[in-house]
């Protein structure tokens, strides 16, 4: 079998949920239904493969954050000839929030997560309170999530976090075990047993009676852009721009939106370096001042970043307006859909 170019495998295998309806439809990604089975950090691709093979009647579901990652994966896939897995590259907690409605996912994987050892970065540890709730309100009732981890200090963490909820009970008489029969092991877990290494294992289950959250539907939206006209010297537009930031909220999550760094190009149009950070969802893109054939401005998106046009974004192009208006007050809207 001849391996897929780079861009054939990610057309074929990774989801493009920034550009896709929340939450996602599985049976339009997959072309029919299933149980859907998630595995949230999957390395090597080992470990998903495997029970991808096992359980073909299954769509599974890789998310990760590192692209090297995923092009590992995607060469198993291939080999493999797979066609029930799929993966996304973000982050776990948003995805699980935003990307998969309540009552829909089978099985969640969670193998060997990041630690976070040092006492000042346990907040970046993903098993956290409101994290277990998320993954109590996605999962089928009965649906169940498998951590592992060889790290003592995190166990006795994850013990604490699940001790301290409801959504979710043990599927043995106690919080861990350090064997589960009939597991298939992971590269990373089969050294740390060679090694003498204890694993320490969770498997833990959704009540049937957890309250469910309403399902939000949150459409892809046009791109936000802003025209202004009016006299303006284009050349010091900005010229002497320096790093700015904005902080807002909506619908009680905190937004904020940083301008790093401009540039200019040989035509003489303007392209801004943007960040808009939304709960938890960060987004890196450009947006461009474009000088309009009937001498106005247009605000807008650059295709770098490949942004979804979220609140926070809408927000960035509507303060790059604001900045040009500071400067020249002269200049007007013409025309806007950033929204407020």
């Amino acid at each position: 079998m001849c391996a897929l170019a780079l861009s054939e495998s990610i057309l074929k295998y990774m989801i493009p949920w920034l550009d896709l309806d929340w939450p996602l439809n599985p049976e339009e990604i997959y072309g029919r239904e299933g149980p859907l089975v998630l595995e949230i950090g999957f390395g090597n691709g080992g470990f998903l493969v495997e029970q991808a093979q096992n359980h073909p009647e299954a769509l599974f579901l890789g998310i990760e954050r590192s692209w090297g990652a995923a092009q590992r994966l995607f060469k198993r896939l291939e080999q493999m000839g797979l066609q029930n897995v799929r993966v996304i590259q973000g982050g776990a907690e948003f995805l699980l929030q935003h990307a998969f409605k309540p009552d829909s996912i089978e099985k969640v994987y969670i193998n060997f997560s990041d630690p976070w050892p040092k006492e000042r970065h346990h907040n970046r540890r993903l098993i956290q309170q409101e994290f277990v709730k998320l993954l109590g309100e996605r999962l089928v009732a009965d649906g169940q999530v498998t951590i592992a981890t060889d790290h003592a200090e995190y166990a006795e963490w994850i013990c604490e976090v699940l001790e301290g909820q409801s959504a979710l009970v043990s599927c043995f008489d106690r919080t861990r075990v350090n064997e589960l029969p009939g597991r298939s092991p992971t590269k990373y877990e089969r050294k740390a047993t060679d090694t003498g290494v204890p694993i320490n294992y969770f498997v833990w289950r959704r009540e049937a009676c957890v309250s469910l959250p309403p399902v939000i539907v949150q459409k892809v939206e046009e791109m936000p852009n802003v025209v202004l006209s009016g006299a303006c010297d284009r050349d010091t537009m900005f010229g002497d721009q320096r790093p700015e930031s904005w902080v807002m909220t909506k619908k009680g999550v905190d937004v904020v939106i940083k301008l790093s760094r401009v540039y200019r190009d040989s035509e003489g149009d303007w392209l801004l370096e943007m960040m808009a950070k939304e709960g938890a969802f960060s987004q890196h893109f450009g947006i461009l001042v474009l000088r309009r054939a009937d001498g106005g401005y247009l605000v807008k998106l650059a295709s770098m970043g490949h942004p979804r046009p979220t609140w926070g974004v809408k927000q960035a192009v509507g303060k790059v307006a604001e900045l040009i208006q500071v400067r020249f007050p002269q200049m007007r809207v013409e025309e806007s859909n950033v929204g407020e």
